[in-house]
């Protein structure tokens, strides 16, 4: 019944609408996170969920590297990034360069369609979705993005997106150390 299908689409968003607001005051203590553990943590927990592209989840870059975060909300951040390129792009080839003047770089690439131009900001309104349909499973609500960059800012820290030149999309997260 169409009725029910718009009753659970309709308890979707209300439930990532309020995760959206419990996320801007979420209370976790900051604590010492070793970001690569976290990152390989979520690459094997996305390769598990998703078997079909485990062995296109890949991570490069220094084998540890320490920051100060809210262990859960900086999990659900770059969980986000690497979900999206799975969605979109089929893959995640997340890499890490080590800091420099106080900030660590991490990126999460993928292969697929990337973002038109004019829709590079507008992606990280909440609820703006590029596929325009109402169908859950080929986009989402349209909270990922900005639950990322609302998480990584109140990190003291960013992502920007890019196309990049061969297809597929970058995202560049900035992180103090």
């Amino acid at each position: 019944m169409k009725i029910l299908g718009d009753l659970d689409e309709l308890e979707t968003m209300v439930s990532a609408t309020l995760a959206f607001g419990r996320d801007a005051r979420a209370n976790e203590p900051v604590s010492s996170v070793d970001l690569v553990e976290l990152l390989r943590t979520i690459l094997d927990e996305t390769g598990d969920a998703n078997p079909d592209v485990a062995e296109r989840l890949t991570y490069h870059g220094p084998p540890h590297q320490t920051v100060r975060a809210r262990p859960v909300a900086l999990k659900r951040a770059f969980a986000n990034l690497v979900s999206n390129a799975v969605s979109y792009g089929g893959d995640a080839r997340v890499t890490m360069v080590p800091p420099a003047d106080g900030t660590v770089e991490v990126s999460i690439e993928d292969d697929g369609p990337g973002i038109p131009a004019d829709e590079i900001d507008r992606v990280f309104e909440p609820f703006h979705r590029l596929e325009q349909s109402r169908n859950r499973e080929t986009g989402g609500v349209g909270l990922g993005l900005p639950i990322a960059r609302n998480m990584l800012r109140a990190h003291g820290g960013d992502v920007v997106l890019s196309n990049r030149p061969q297809g597929g999309l970058k995202a560049v997260v900035f992180l103090p150390v």
